[in-house]
């Protein structure tokens, strides 16, 4: 049945491809495949992405049909791809949410393209998530008091606390990998990417962050907030492209049930975007999300502006937009009022306001947090490049390859053709002993897109990364100036008033001395002065004393009230200056 299947499938039409591939129960597959270029069926699928049961759908499409159905089992997806597409439907979509409790289906589906076992068991490896905790700040005194010579027993009692730690805190230790599962590899190393190839397939694996609008997701000081969760592609030769995506069960169960609908549908959401642009039902509301409008499929009747999409090109075009969720790094970094640059802002005016030593713990751990996301864009760019230079390679063989048989079958004579093929066995042989490069060819316009997003990573991400650790250092710096300059002016203000002190009483020393001078009981002193003549000799002191101080203020720069202090001689100086520009300015506006 199969056979026949493969050898008349390439003919016919979508209903009648359906009608015969049987499910597991010996039920016809049609009645689960629905056109979504239908309102009803678009609608009811578009509901069924958002909920966080459904576990997997399939969806062939082309230039004028498009079939899709959820929820599929491993031996429906053995069916598939045991027969062979007809020619109406260029590419195949498998996605794939909570990928441990599907292994059956993804061995099936991977195995079929020559995926090898190690690389199977990461995709449905289960998913890990260490909660947030604090940072451990060591202890200083159980360092000073460490002795220099550990003894026997010291050894044995350290070697038991070891033994008694849970297994979760043991597989953290650097010489310890046993139950270390690929899951905790992503979950602690948040950068992490892989890029594979087969000769039958391109695969890329990453991390993505998922930030829902008012729902905080921590995951510690040194992380960013968000749910992350991590993500394979997989390009097939046959116009396939599987996509699995890590369940965020652990990550946010801690949160509402309204919260964590909240999370799920941010994280689906590119996956809804790429699924309603390839429906015909949705170009009534293109004009209106004309930036979130994603089209791999060319519609007939829409106009020209489709003309350029092939029907070959959809599996690659697919593959460029499932990696490229602009939409979810617009939101985090790239638009103008990210949640960084507004931290940044408060930071600085909490300095301006008040400079404390607690703020540059802050910036710390914000800059901990930016450079995790600078290295997870960077990441990004890494799986880029790689792509490309694959691409390039695969590109110069393709090229070598055809100029060969151009020149094999532009040969006249048969003395030529004998020299010509005597010598291409020989470069054939000669080929032979080279591998041949593997993994699968992008379409023209994915390169094209692949290089814009390279740019556009660098332009509006990475840069806008590295600007926020240029400003938060620069804040860290003026901190500690702002720190020093308010301990200055406090000293400063304690040697005005030390100053002011020293000044009153040397304001009264003069007044003591006269006043001790009217009181001895010296011969010709006492009795000789009246009431009169001493408040007199008093005010008269006193003024001197005050005059004297004045003047001795301004000659040593201490008067007070003035932040910086000025010289007598530039004091004098530039108040004559402005006296004159002053007068010239007057003079001027009576003139006219």
């Amino acid at each position: 049945m199969a056979g026949r299947i493969s050898e008349t499938s390439e003919s016919l039409s979508p209903r009648s491809y359906y009608a015969h591939l049987r499910d597991s129960h010996g039920e016809s597959l049609e009645s689960i495949f629905k056109d979504i270029d239908d309102g009803t069926n678009f609608v009811e699928y578009m509901q069924r992405l958002r909920n966080p049961a459904t576990r997997n759908f399939v969806l062939d499409f082309g230039n004028d049909d498009a079939f899709c159905a959820i929820d599929l089992e491993a031996m429906d997806f053995q069916r598939l791809q045991d027969s062979v597409k007809p020619n109406c439907f260029g590419t195949r979509w498998i996605h794939i949410w909570n990928p441990e409790q599907q292994k059956d289906a993804i061995k099936t589906i991977t195995s079929h393209y020559g995926v090898s076992e190690r690389l199977q068991s990461m995709m449905y490896t289960e998913p890990f998530h260490e909660k947030a905790s604090s940072p451990v700040i060591p202890e200083r005194k159980s360092l000073s008091r460490r002795p220099k010579y550990l003894s026997s027993q010291t050894i044995e009692v350290e070697l038991d606390d070891v033994e008694s730690k849970p297994a979760s805190a043991r597989t953290h230790q650097p010489s310890s990998f046993e139950g270390l599962t690929f899951g905790e590899v992503t979950d602690q190393i948040w950068h992490f990417s892989s890029v594979d190839y087969g000769p039958r397939y391109t695969c890329v694996g990453y991390n993505t962050l998922f930030v829902a609008p008012d729902v905080i997701v921590e995951n510690g000081h040194d992380l960013p907030e968000g749910t992350r969760l991590w993500s394979w592609l997989i390009l097939c030769d046959d116009g396939t492209l599987i996509s699995i995506q890590e369940n965020p069960t652990r990550q946010i169960e801690q949160l509402s049930e309204k919260e964590q609908q909240a999370v799920v549908g941010v994280a689906r959401r590119n996956i809804r975007f790429i699924f309603s642009g390839i429906s015909k039902q949705h170009v009534n509301h293109s004009r209106k999300d004309s930036l979130v409008t994603i089209r791999v499929r060319q519609f007939h009747d829409v106009g020209p502006d489709q003309a350029s999409i092939k029907q070959e090109d959809g599996a690659s075009l697919l593959f460029y937009y499932l990696f490229d969720d602009w939409v979810s790094s617009f939101g985090l970094i790239a638009k103008r009022q990210h949640k960084y640059g507004v931290s940044l802002e408060e930071l600085r005016k909490k300095m301006l306001d008040r400079p404390i030593v607690d703020l540059v713990d802050e910036l710390h751990w914000l800059g901990r947090r930016l450079g995790v996301l600078k290295r997870l864009y960077q990441s990004y760019e890494l799986v880029m490049t790689r792509l490309l230079q694959r691409q390039r390679l695969i590109r110069e063989e393709a090229k070598i390859t055809r100029h060969q048989t151009f020149s094999i079958g532009n040969t006249s004579s048969e003395s030529d053709f004998a020299e010509l093929r005597q010598g291409s066995i020989v470069d054939g042989n000669r080929l032979r002993s080279y591998d041949r490069s593997v993994g699968v060819a992008l379409s023209s316009a994915a390169v094209a897109r692949f290089e814009r997003l390279v740019d556009r990573i660098n332009l509006y991400c990475l840069s806008e990364i590295e600007t926020c650790l240029l400003e938060k250092e620069s804040l860290t710096f003026l901190n500690f100036n702002l720190i020093a300059l308010k301990d200055s002016q406090a000293i400063e203000k304690l040697t005005r008033i030390t100053i002011l002190l020293a000044k009153a009483t040397m304001l009264f020393l003069p007044v003591s001395l006269m006043t001790a001078y009217f009181s001895t009981e010296l011969q010709g002193v006492k009795g000789q002065y009246s009431q009169a003549q001493y408040w007199v000799s008093f005010a008269v002191i006193f003024l001197l004393t005050v005059l004297v101080l004045t003047i001795f203020g301004f000659a040593s720069n201490t008067v007070e009230g003035k932040t910086i202090y000025r010289s007598l001689v530039k004091t004098f100086f530039r108040r004559s200056r402005d006296r004159i520009i002053g007068r010239g300015r007057r003079q001027a506006d009576e003139d006219r």
